[in-house]
């Protein structure tokens, strides 16, 4: 049974920044996701003959990858713009327009479903989950990533900082129904209620770097392919952005490698089977 959407000011927040974000995504902060594809295919074992759903797909890049490995791969995103884009990058790939929490597919039909960085846009990720589980078949596997804790997510915490210090933090953007989902015992916890098999979840912490030239290509790929970063680093008021940037290049400077900066974060790798 397909589930219906629940409305929420979250999700329309999500969606427009998206719808804003499609044309850029691909050449600015999928930089930074894209990193991850490699093993949440691993992780899931995405292989020849396998029928893979991608969960809010993007521009198709993660589906594309999943299908150069042999596997029947369809890609869903609830952007509009965003499938566009995904169908214009990847003509012979199939995409649909669909929300995560109602996907268009009959029950049991995907051997894997994957959502690289989406979990955490969803205003309720549970009913989210519970659709993947849904249209798994037995035995098949979910894996998702979503961004780690500021500790270990630099970027974000430079940039948060900096707002913080200089800026306007305040900015009044919508927050998700069901909290953060940036720590491993949420992303087990939320798959345990998801109802796959307990025994089968697993969650690990994965490092990258990001290389930039400095804090203002920082800023511009953070607002031309995120939607809250991009937000609140839009929402700043004129006169304060040069101290804001100012304190974005003193806290990665430390990641000066020859003439970039080459600055870690972290993400989270979680996986479970039906």
């Amino acid at each position: 049974m397909i589930s219906k959407v629940m409305d929420h000011p979250y999700r329309e927040f999500e969606r427009s920044g998206w719808e804003r974000a499609a044309a850029a995504y691909a050449g600015s902060f999928e930089a930074a996701t894209s990193l991850f594809a490699p093993p949440l295919l691993e992780a899931v074992q995405v292989q020849g003959g396998s029928k893979v759903l991608d969960v809010a797909c993007g521009p198709g890049t993660v589906t594309s990858l999943a299908a150069s490995r042999g596997a029947t791969a369809i890609g869903a995103d609830f952007s509009a713009s965003m499938i566009a884009e995904a169908r214009r990058r990847n003509p012979s790939l199939g995409f649909r327009e669909a929300d995560a929490e109602a996907l268009p597919f009959k029950d049991q039909t995907f051997d894997a479903v994957i959502i690289n960085f989406g979990v955490h846009h969803f205003p309720f990720p549970v009913r989210a989950l519970s659709e993947a589980h849904r249209v798994l078949r037995t035995a098949g596997r979910l894996g998702f990533t979503t961004w780690a804790t500021p500790q270990d997510h630099v970027i974000h915490r430079i940039v948060v900082d900096a707002v913080r210090e200089a800026g306007n933090p305040s900015a009044n953007l919508p927050v998700s129904p069901s909290g953060a989902v940036n720590e491993i015992a949420t992303c087990v916890k939320l798959l345990r209620e998801a109802g796959f098999r307990p025994e089968s979840l697993h969650a690990d912490l994965l490092k990258a770097h990001l290389t930039v030239k400095s804090a203002v290509d920082l800023v511009d790929i953070l607002e031309a392919g995120t939607v809250r970063l991009s937000a609140t680093l839009r929402s700043q008021p004129r006169e304060k952005r040069e101290a804001i940037l100012a304190l974005i290049q003193k806290g990665i400077s430390e990641f000066r490698v020859n003439d970039d900066f080459r600055i870690p974060f972290a993400a989270i790798l979680a996986v479970a089977a039906k």
